[in-house]
């Protein structure tokens, strides 16, 4: 008789760079480790092992993630504090991070449209194609400018209203591919619509697509996951008789 074992999936490891995550909280069930950035008065970026995320927007990011990555080793990279706002030195230091720590997915809810820092994001993007690591960044709309979004290297996504959850829209000719429901996980007792919502929440989503196709495949690449999201933006269409 022959062997039908498959392959065992390998346990992808996702960088958050947000606000932090709570690891305690009930969608997120513990992380597997984190570090945070600030940026001193002298403009030194510093660097701390107090990940806890006073905002809740990270931790969101990884309720969502977690709920269908149950074995995903997440990371919390803070570099947001107070407000959902960040130098951009604090963006580079974090995606360096992420990319030294060999992670298969970094997720950025984020973006800048600041040109000072196209070429440094620009090369960190390249080198982390050349690891086969994964960049998910949100954009505001389908004609959004802000980047790493729009780079070639990174899959861009937004909020599309029309998208239900775990739905997908693929945008042949815009530099933001993707459109993905935008909410996160739901809280007891809180109306939906009064939760967060955003293309931070529809990023996070493809994340969890995105992690979910590596896990057969971690060294598959950026180009290979898109391709794979096409894939699974057209099966939809067809299922559904769309145009």
């Amino acid at each position: 008789m022959a062997d039908v074992r498959t392959k065992p999936e390998m346990t992808i490891k996702i960088a958050v760079i947000d606000s932090g995550i709570n690891p305690e909280h009930s969608h997120v069930q513990g992380v597997a480790g984190g570090i945070s950035f600030h940026l001193e008065t002298s403009g030194k970026v510093m660097e701390g092992a107090d990940y806890r995320d006073e905002l809740g927007h990270g931790t969101a990011i990884a309720g969502v993630i977690r709920e269908k990555n149950s074995q995903a080793k997440i990371y919390a990279v803070k570099i947001f504090d107070q407000f959902l706002e960040a130098p951009g030195a604090l963006l580079l230091t974090a995606m360096q991070w992420a990319i030294a720590a060999k992670v298969n997915i970094i997720h950025l809810s984020l973006g800048t449209e600041r040109p000072e820092h196209r070429k440094d994001l620009k090369q960190l993007c390249q080198d982390a194609v050349r690891k086969d690591i994964v960049i998910v960044a949100s954009a505001r709309s389908l004609e959004d400018q802000v980047f790493p979004a729009i780079f070639d290297e990174v899959i861009a996504v937004y909020w599309n209203h029309d998208c239900r959850e775990g739905s997908l829209i693929y945008y042949p000719d815009s530099f933001v591919e993707f459109g993905a429901y935008g909410r996160p996980r739901a809280l007891p007792g809180i109306p939906q619509e009064l939760n967060f919502g955003g293309s931070s929440f529809a990023a996070a989503h493809v994340t969890a697509m995105a992690a979910d196709i590596l896990a057969d495949n971690p060294m598959g690449g950026v180009e290979w996951v898109k391709e794979m999201l096409r894939k699974k933006a057209k099966e939809e269409i067809d299922r559904n008789g769309k145009k």
